[in-house]
């Protein structure tokens, strides 16, 4: 199964999803492939993070050759993480924007009987390269902050989606990203007014909410294991979340039925 964590608006969450499916997906014994395609390069330095002359490694492969010469299983990298492998990005691809959007897919072919799963991260934008991650997946996740931009960003990449790649529109779902749970009960909050907003605009919001949570940062950048106390409130919430939304996916052929 392929998923692509997408949105053209940045810092909504889209890389921190991508690690917390695919680190939860290899804790339950499932293998793994990070594909990133996001010049910010979150993913790869998460998973490549200790390797030895990593930046080097980052050159000799990454995801721009592997579409280039059509040459998947060379580029990838084992990571530090049991399960999770990655084919790291590059600044290079900023070189191949308009390559065709079918390459992606096809050249995944070649590794899809090794991986259960293949998790693609994308630029904050809308390209040939993002149109390669959403033709390649069976399953596209928009990752949003409930603001009224937001809101506008997702209807744009919804419009994009439905006009440009018609068959992956049923299979592409929003899912709200640093949810307060104490904003629930208040229907005057920004949060709440905004969820209105985007329950009238879209049919495709999953019931799910991952919480913000501060120590989620040191979590995907300095790998600092998640804490929980009596004051982490916000870490369970999103670990529970995280734990259902995989439940729904390992389940694979209900997931688009049930929602």
């Amino acid at each position: 199964m392929v998923i692509v964590s997408t949105s053209i608006k940045g810092g909504v969450g889209k890389s921190s999803l991508v690690l917390l499916l695919a680190n939860n997906l290899a804790s339950r014994g499932h293998k793994v492939l990070v594909v990133d395609m996001d010049l910010n390069n979150t993913s790869t330095i998460y998973y490549t993070m200790g390797i030895k002359n990593v930046q080097e490694v980052w050159e000799r492969q990454n995801i721009m050759i592997a579409l280039t010469q059509g040459r998947v299983e060379e580029n990838i990298v084992h990571s530090r993480i049991k399960n999770v492998d990655v084919i790291p990005s590059s600044l290079s691809l900023c070189n191949i924007r308009s390559i065709d959007y079918r390459v992606l897919k096809k050249v995944l072919e070649e590794v899809k009987g090794s991986y259960e799963y293949i998790v693609i991260d994308t630029s904050p934008t809308y390209d040939n390269l993002v149109m390669n991650a959403i033709n390649a997946a069976d399953l596209v996740l928009n990752p949003v902050e409930l603001t009224e931009y937001a809101c506008n960003m997702s209807l744009f990449l919804m419009t994009k989606i439905q006009e440009e790649l018609p068959d992956k529109y049923e299979n592409t779902f929003i899912i709200y990203n640093k949810w307060d749970e104490r904003y629930r009960t208040y229907p005057n909050t920004v949060q709440s007014q905004v969820q209105k907003l985007f329950e009238k605009t879209f049919g495709n919001i999953l019931d799910i909410r991952l919480a913000n949570c501060y120590s989620f940062n040191r979590y995907t950048h300095f790998d600092e294991r998640l804490k929980f106390s009596a004051k982490s409130k916000g870490t369970v919430r999103l670990v529970q979340a995280v734990n259902d939304l995989v439940d729904q996916i390992t389940r694979e052929k209900n997931f688009i039925e049930e929602f």
